[in-house]
């Protein structure tokens, strides 16, 4: 028997723990509202933007799996605690990068340093947060922990966008940061002071090599999808990081397969349910990230709106996203798992098919509509998929199967971005292309960024609006060109859910309701003691958890 003492209310728990996964994503979003000052106030290159904005992406998905095992042997809580000390430093150190010339390095090359720093950081964050909810919370209120787990992350991202549009409507680019800084800090405190230790040294598995090898595998792979759109996806680094990224991920496999105690049992995937869930997380992700990536200019340069109204506009997914994620795991494991994932990527399809129908009109309704439904289908995919995976692994691998959830996820986001913002950009630039009413050096300056078309057009005298107008009409065209990209994608979801996904047989077992008729691997039942102690009373509940057997 397994014991987990858990001190206070479990609500104060997944606040925590909530608390810290929302400051992790909205770490990712916060900073691109900031790109414009960022660009224009240090000077940076069109490269140093972009690996402002992914190089915490890529630390956070290349450490991720290492960072979960770590976590699972030496305690999830201070594992926790660790990252969110580190993303508080990093976040902290930025605001004076312009009192560091003296290192000879350029403010804007001290700051994509600073923001590697900061992935590395949210790298240990991310794991410990789900799985200190599904080894700590009593199984009645798994399921909803992880729902509303799932949901708090998508609002991450729209809380980061909002807090950055507010600050720079006043202050200074440092301001985000510097919230940053202390909002990580009031979460180390909230952590500190909630969240319950956890942890399984005797039976996990930190396995250095798997690690290595994930890391490297990982690592080639993210960064050939990150830097395919503007090195060209056939040139040499491009390719070689493929190359290398890919035979890492066969030695990973192999390595894997033969160790005895491996940082992640492949044999997980030979399950239905996890090779859907998984699936989806990833095909998810890059959805919700690449409409995510190109409906930013969309709202700026379409409708007009600034950093503040672009956040608040996000917030409109929330009214589809929160009522559908409470909703999708009863749904799933009432009519099943294929059911309620093929109609959350229908929904999604039917947003952004709706989004193909607009045009440089501020069609507010239109908008509306798109984001409730997209919200809608990010609602009914994430939490069955997310509680499938991580109840494939036993509850001292919870670090690791949280991991590999959040590595699907960022995987999943790179390419989202990658994809749609290629799409776009190729969509904006073909268009300004087939301007021929204004010099060749016009047409070239709002060519690299529809950005500077409102300092191009004042030079203009009375073509300018004319210019501002075909610059909207263009990116219309990217926009409208990505979402159909988006919608292929979707398509691709939706079908193979329809075919491959488990039904509701298969989703029962994850609830322990069943037998296990479909799936491929062996299960155990253990049984754990949770205590609960308030400041006037101490429960003790037996739960019940059905774990993979090792050989």
């Amino acid at each position: 028997m397994k014991s987990v003492r858990v001190k206070g209310n479990t609500t104060f728990i997944l606040i925590a723990t909530i608390s810290a996964a929302v400051l992790v994503v909205a770490n990712i979003s916060s900073l691109n509202v900031a790109i414009p000052e960022l660009s224009r106030e240090l000077g940076a290159s069109q490269s140093d933007i972009q690996w402002m904005v992914d190089v915490y992406a890529f630390s956070l998905a290349v450490l991720l799996l290492p960072a979960g095992a770590l976590g699972d042997r030496f305690g999830r809580r201070r594992m926790l605690l660790f990252g969110v000390f580190v993303l508080a430093l990093a976040n902290g150190a930025t605001i004076f990068t312009q009192d560091l010339d003296f290192i000879g390095v350029s403010e804007a090359k001290l700051v994509v340093a600073l923001r590697a720093f900061s992935g590395i950081g949210a790298a240990f964050i991310f794991p410990a947060t789900l799985s200190t909810i599904t080894t700590t919370l009593p199984e009645d209120k798994k399921a909803k922990g992880v729902a509303i787990w799932t949901a708090a992350v998508f609002s991450g991202g729209f809380l980061g966008i909002l807090i950055s549009g507010a600050l720079l409507e006043s202050y200074w680019w440092g301001s985000v940061f510097m919230v940053m800084a202390l909002l990580s800090l009031a979460i180390f405190v909230l952590c500190s002071v909630f969240l319950p230790e956890s942890s399984a040294p005797e039976e996990s598995n930190l396995d250095p090599v798997g690690a290595l090898l994930s890391l490297l595998a990982i690592g080639g792979i993210v960064f050939g999808v990150m830097e395919g759109p503007t090195k060209g996806w056939v040139s040499t680094l491009i390719l070689m990081a493929f190359v290398v990224g890919g035979v890492f991920l066969a030695l990973f496999i192999r390595w894997e397969l033969r160790t005895a105690k491996p940082l992640l049992d492949l044999r997980i995937f030979s399950d239905k349910g996890v090779r859907s869930s998984s699936f989806a997380l990833l095909i998810q992700f890059s959805l919700a990230f690449g409409f995510f990536f190109v409906t930013v200019p969309y709202l700026a340069f379409v409708i007009g709106y600034g950093p503040l109204d672009t956040g608040l506009s996000f917030l409109l997914a929330a009214i589809g996203l929160f009522p559908a994620s409470m909703m999708a795991i009863p749904l799933s494991r009432k009519l099943g798992f294929r059911i309620v994932g093929t109609t959350g990527f229908l929904l999604l399809g039917t947003a952004f098919y709706v989004g193909t129908t607009a045009g440089i009109s501020n069609d507010l309704k239109l908008l509306t509509v798109v984001l409730i439904l997209y919200g809608a289908g990010m609602g009914l995919v994430s939490p069955p998929a997310t509680e499938i995976l991580v109840s494939a692994l036993p509850s001292e691998k919870q670090g690791v199967a949280s991991a590999l959830n959040d590595v699907l996820r960022e995987l999943g986001a790179v390419i989202g971005i990658a994809i749609a913002g290629s799409v776009f950009n190729s969509g904006y630039r073909n268009s300004i292309s087939k301007i021929d009413s204004f010099p060749e050096d016009v047409i070239d300056a709002v060519k690299e960024t529809p950005a500077v078309a409102p300092m191009v057009a004042s030079e203009l005298a009375e073509k300018g609006f004319e210019l501002l107008e075909q610059v909207r009409q263009s990116v219309v065209n990217g926009w409208i060109q990505a979402l159909w990209a988006s919608l292929v994608i979707a398509f691709i979801g939706a079908v193979g859910f329809a075919f491959w996904a488990p039904g509701r047989g298969r989703v029962t077992l994850v609830s322990g309701k069943s037998k296990n008729n479909e799936s491929a691997l062996k299960y155990r039942t253990i049984t754990k003691s949770v205590i609960i102690e308030g400041t006037k009373s101490k429960r003790k509940l037996q739960v019940s958890q059905r774990v993979m057997e090792s050989d």
